[in-house]
């Protein structure tokens, strides 16, 4: 029994309206705003007065809705709300003047029962009789006390009535977008395209659960700017905490000649973090705003999917659309925030005539940074290859600071081993010239990074091909010929199957770069011999 209450317990919690913690009803009825909050409209016409005409103010989330002529029953109702006012009622009803009506006997009683398949509530007396007639003792009558949540759905789907001929709906019609009774679908619609309203339901879900998924990609992208941009924040409080330690290093070292500037930096420095807290502390906090409006529409519409019921679906579906539309507008906080990293670099104090330090900030975001050329990606063996690396700001502007460190690794990925000799070469314009000259073929895993962070894009995949031997040529003596024979003199001179000279080719071998050709050849019996190709 405990269950039971805390059941009708959740449901009128729920059915309270926030401002006035009165309980949705009638005349209290609920209404929806585009922003998806309910709130009764007794409320929300003593709200509006307050408001600019035709426009109404969230007293939630302070997001505006517009209502035309200042007429709240243009809003929508809570068409599931409304449905849910009705157990409660009936189930807390007791006799008084304008309590519930027993579905049976119709006298004003404490209803405690619903049978579902006359889709009434009844009180004890007539349930008691429901369960005693042989004619309807296979009804399936519950306490209202012992609800659940999917009797709650059930009832609110069967609660769903023709409000022209009061019968129950059991079509959908597409052309009018409603549901309709049988005697509509044969009267008013009978031309119109007609489904079942489990096909309608069908369909609309599919629909709304369309737009719930392109919003909630939204959602996501927009966390993953958060966290983004929770990156940076401890990147720059580093940045900041490193700075500090070095300017108090080099006070400790002249502590007598640089007190003064000591503090002088780290008010720059405060100042600094205070400026980049504030401007953090905004962003985050309009970023919080917009996913905790995604996460409310998208509990909205959650709910409204899980109770399965179309005329609800197709009550809130026009605010819905236009709050999903909202909500997939673009919002791109991470590239709102401007900041900059410091780091303390002391000068040599043998000469009082400089300070003893200058404090650098850079703008540089790693990310944002890339690397262009061919050599990122293809290369060859024993030949000079290069590519350039850019460092880039948040907003995609190529930035330079002498406190950038870029770094690259090419690493083998057969071996693991780290290609030698790469050299990079400062601009000091934002590029760096990276060179490198590889030893043998194969594929390699090229990490750029920037401040020890990958730059876009990387790591780059890098194929080096097999260098090509070059130096084939004629002998003057030769020139007639279709290629170069070995004199006469050397024998043997090599034949074919057929008997014929066979053509050679004749190659400058290097012991570095063609070592296997190299070492073939040093074994011959007569360095003069090159095996026939």
């Amino acid at each position: 029994m405990a269950q039971s209450k805390s059941f009708i317990d959740v449901v009128k919690r729920e059915l309270e309206c926030s401002v006035c913690q009165e309980q949705f009803s009638e005349i209290n009825e609920p209404k929806i705003l585009k922003c998806l909050h309910t709130f009764c409209k007794s409320c929300l016409e003593a709200w509006l007065r307050q408001q600019r005409r035709g426009a109404l103010s969230c007293p939630t989330c302070r997001q505006i809705t517009g209502c035309p002529n200042n007429n709240i029953n243009s809003l929508p109702s809570n068409l599931f709300y409304k449905q849910m006012v009705d157990i409660v009622k009936a189930y807390s009803g007791q006799g008084q003047e304008h309590s519930p009506h027993c579905g049976n006997c119709d006298e004003e009683k404490s209803l405690k029962f619903y049978c579902s398949d006359c889709n009434c509530f009844l009180c004890e007396e007539c349930a008691g009789a429901h369960r005693k007639l042989k004619v309807l003792n296979g009804h399936h009558v519950k306490e209202i006390g012992n609800f659940e949540s999917s009797d709650a759905r059930d009832y609110a789907r069967r609660a769903n009535v023709c409000k022209q001929h009061k019968d129950e709906v059991r079509f959908y019609c597409e052309q009018c977008v409603i549901c309709i009774c049988r005697d509509c679908a044969i009267l008013e619609h009978r031309d119109h395209n007609i489904v079942s309203l489990d096909k309608g339901l069908e369909k609309k879900k599919s629909e709304i659960e369309n737009k719930m998924r392109a919003v909630q990609t939204n959602g996501s992208r927009l966390r993953n700017q958060k966290g983004s941009l929770e990156k940076r924040r401890m990147r720059v409080n580093n940045s900041f905490a490193q700075a500090t330690e070095e300017v108090h290093r080099a006070a400790k070292r002249n502590i007598e000649l640089i007190r003064q500037h000591e503090a002088s930096v780290t008010e720059q420095l405060i100042k600094q973090k205070e400026t980049f807290q504030a401007e953090f502390s905004n962003t985050v906090t309009s970023l919080d705003e917009k996913l905790m409006e995604i996460e409310s529409s998208l509990d909205f519409g959650k709910h409204v999917l899980e109770r399965n019921n179309l005329p609800e679906i197709l009550n809130v579906e026009e605010v819905l659309e236009q709050r999903f539309q909202e909500l997939l507008q673009p919002s791109e906080f991470s590239m709102k925030l401007n900041y900059s990293e410091f780091k303390y670099v002391p000068n040599d104090l043998s000469s009082l005539k400089d300070p003893p330090g200058k404090l650098f900030t850079t703008n540089t975001e790693p990310s944002f940074s890339l690397a262009e050329g061919m050599g990122l990606t293809e290369g060859t063996q024993g030949e000079d290859c290069s590519f350039t690396v850019i460092t880039m700001d948040s907003q995609s502007k190529k930035t330079y600071s002498e406190i950038d460190r870029v770094d690259v690794d090419i690493r083998s990925l057969q071996t693991g081993t780290a290609m030698k000799g790469n050299r990079i070469r400062d601009t000091r314009d934002g590029c760096y010239k990276v060179s490198y000259k590889p030893e043998a073929a194969g594929e390699f895993n090229v990490l750029i990074t920037v401040a020890s962070e990958a730059i876009k894009g990387s790591p780059f995949q890098l194929k080096v091909k097999k260098r090509e031997l070059k130096g084939r040529k004629k002998g003057k003596q030769y020139a007639e010929s279709t290629g170069m024979q070995l004199p006469s003199h050397w024998t043997p001179q090599p034949k074919d199957q057929q008997g014929k000279d066979t053509t050679v080719h004749l190659f400058k071998l290097d012991p570095t770069q063609n070592a296997p050709e190299y070492a073939t050849a040093k074994s011959l019996d007569s360095p003069t011999e090159i095996p026939a190709g």
